[in-house]
């Protein structure tokens, strides 16, 4: 966008390269769901009929299950997660029987709920990197960012639970920007329906908690002078309290006390051992180590002499394959190999431009550190859980996916402080090269021999 075009030009040409870029988005994850069979590329579903995993869940409901369990959740593989997404998953399914579907073929109807998710979760973000101010170059720029990365097509083409908590997670950061504009009791009831909706989805959920409670303390610190909109404040949170901390709490407390199950249980606690097990590994090893696995292979290796224990690397590789295990020696395959290379860089770069947001002054100070907050806290948990569960799976970027939103945010404010500058230049196209690459890659995993 050159300077000299008129402002309503400009306005104009963003608007079409935004639309573009949704569109070929929305396509790309529509794409991946169509030639990638059911039982790929999953997380945790196990095999219908089992009663466990994400499968068994969705059963479990479709069988005329309750809400509040009257067996202990954690004796049942995945039933320790909140309900939400498998209740909306089974009435998914229900509809498609009643249509007449067949039974295995209504569950494979399930990757187009998820396709949904994906595809809002993709709006949320775009209306996210509006409302931090991007414009012009710093907004294409991040929005390519959310649009492309591969995650988000694993997201679009998985029926477990993960698309639905990001995107509740994306609503929730949207509406907390919109309350900062406005502090009205609709904007903070807002945010209290999409936090409750990912809590009652996934408990990390509650990870974006603090960031949103910083906004609330801001505004509140802000304007506590003025009797009138202090007032005003304590109403409205009072309001978000009293819906959101009871409803929030309610499924952890009721089986923290009838069965006893940790508020931050995982199936991992009960694993003594797995073909997945690092916990032989130093914390120098995990945080830094190179030998004998991370760099033998493009995908993650989960078991055997050269399984990955980089945490790292792990979570680099899970950014671009998740889990899948690549079969191919084609030309797609060295496509994959510059996009890996050229996801890493971005990748390492993001973290000190988050990081910086820390220590930012000047114009959209609570911007900035709204954003520092949500990574730093995400990231804390994550190597916290890397650590306290030391499996392979462990280190899989879907928990974390929240952080491509904040690491393109801290690109999109490099650029708009340094448009000039050669440095500003050379992100802008190491993102577009990035894009293209993540384009040209999932097209070609449409015919690239892979299994997970």
């Amino acid at each position: 966008m050159r300077a000299g075009i008129p402002a309503v030009e400009r306005l104009r040409d963003e608007k079409v390269w935004i639309g573009i870029i949704t569109l070929l988005g929305v396509l790309m994850r529509l794409g991946y769901v169509l030639y990638t069979p059911f039982m790929m590329g999953q997380h945790d579903l196990t095999v219908l009929g089992s009663g466990q995993g994400h499968l068994g869940y969705i059963e479990y409901f479709l069988e005329g299950g309750h809400i509040f369990h009257d067996f202990d959740p954690m004796t049942r593989y995945q039933f320790y997660h909140p309900p939400l997404s498998h209740l909306l998953s089974a009435a998914c399914v229900r509809f498609s029987l009643l249509l007449g579907t067949p039974y295995e073929e209504a569950f494979e109807h399930l990757q187009y709920l998820s396709l949904l998710y994906s595809v809002v979760t993709l709006v949320f973000f775009c209306k996210i990197l509006k409302e931090l101010g991007f414009w012009g170059k710093a907004l294409l720029t991040a929005y390519l960012i959310t649009a492309f990365h591969p995650a988000f097509y694993l997201f679009a083409g998985s029926i477990n639970n993960d698309g639905l908590c990001l995107m509740f997670m994306a609503g929730a950061v949207y509406y907390t920007l919109r309350w900062y504009r406005k502090q009205s009791v609709g904007n903070i009831l807002l945010i209290s329906v999409f936090l409750l909706g990912g809590i009652w989805t996934k408990q990390n959920t509650f990870l974006i908690t603090p960031a949103i409670g910083f906004v609330f303390l801001y505004v509140l610190v802000k304007k506590w002078k003025d009797p009138l909109i202090r007032k005003r404040l304590l109403v409205q949170f009072l309001i978000f309290g009293a819906v959101t901390v009871p409803l929030g709490l309610a499924w952890s407390v009721y089986n923290y006390i009838k069965f006893g199950m940790p508020f931050d249980f995982t199936p991992a606690a009960l694993t003594e051992f797995s073909s997945q097990d690092v916990s032989g590994y130093t914390v120098t090893q995990r945080l830094f180590g190179l030998k004998d696995g991370p760099l033998r292979q493009l995908s993650v290796q989960f078991r055997g002499d050269f399984k990955d224990y980089n945490i790292g690397i792990t979570l680099l590789k899970t950014s671009v394959f998740g889990e899948y295990i690549l079969m191919s020696w084609g030309a797609e395959y060295w496509f994959l190999i510059a996009l890996t290379i050229v996801n890493g860089i971005l990748a390492a770069l993001s973290v000190p431009a988050v990081l910086s947001l820390g220590a930012a002054r000047g114009r959209q100070l609570l911007e900035k550190r709204f954003v520092f907050l949500l990574y730093v806290i995400t990231m804390v948990f994550y190597i916290r859980f890397c650590f306290q569960y030391p499996k392979v799976c462990s280190m899989d970027f879907r928990y974390i996916a929240l952080t491509a939103l904040t690491g393109s945010a801290a690109f999109g404010w490099y650029i708009e402080e340094h448009g000039e500058k050669r440095s500003a230049k050379a992100l802008s196209a190491a993102v577009i090269i990035w894009s293209v690459l993540s384009i040209v890659c999932y097209t070609g995993l449409g015919i690239t021999p892979r299994a997970g």
